[in-house]
């Protein structure tokens, strides 16, 4: 439990920093997903789910924001454990004209003491590991009725579909840099 405080900390001052250090641009919506949920467990451990711990955090997260700064509205793609399908969480941020999209992750790690945090942008920089973690993060699609209808194709096992992702992300990436940083 005090790894989940000791995250959600360095979560708020992050969001802290990028809600107030984000040039011009004022943030009015912030849509907070909690990856993972309902049949899609994420990572586990012995005796943890990512998906229980990424809702706990996403959910102090967002009480923070609305506590803290009552001028930005907080949207949460999930607030128990349901199952949201991939394509739906974006909907939910671009149906609420968000201003920011947070989605909440946990590693796994064969350490018993990890440390630190890590942000992913993809589209900087294509590596290996970085097209490793957009597979499996992605690979949650398969776990959705017709995704071969609703992403028109797309197979996260392809490295070749992540040719058209990445001219979608492109358009958002300096955006993504500025708050990462």
């Amino acid at each position: 439990m005090k790894r989940i405080g000791l995250i959600f900390g360095i979560v708020c001052f992050l969001l802290f920093v990028g809600l107030f250090g984000f040039g011009q641009q004022k943030i009015r919506k912030v849509v907070i997903d909690a990856g993972h949920g309902g049949k899609d467990p994420g990572a586990t451990g012995k005796h943890s789910k990512e998906k229980n711990i990424v809702l706990a955090i996403a959910l102090k997260t967002g009480y923070y924001i609305e506590k803290n700064l009552p001028d930005v509205e907080v949207i949460y793609t999930r607030k128990t454990d349901k199952f949201v399908e991939l394509h739906r969480r974006a909907e939910i941020a671009n149906n609420n004209k968000a201003d920011l999209f947070i989605s909440i992750h946990c590693n796994a790690n064969p350490s018993s003491k990890p440390y630190g945090t890590e942000t992913y942008i993809m589209g900087l920089h294509k590596t290996q590991a970085n097209l490793e973690v957009a597979k499996k993060e992605n690979a949650v699609i398969l776990k959705e009725e017709n995704y071969a209808d609703m992403y028109e194709g797309f197979d996260p096992n392809q490295d070749e579909d992540y040719i058209t992702l990445t001219l979608f992300q492109n358009a958002y990436l300096e955006q993504s840099t500025i708050l990462a940083s």
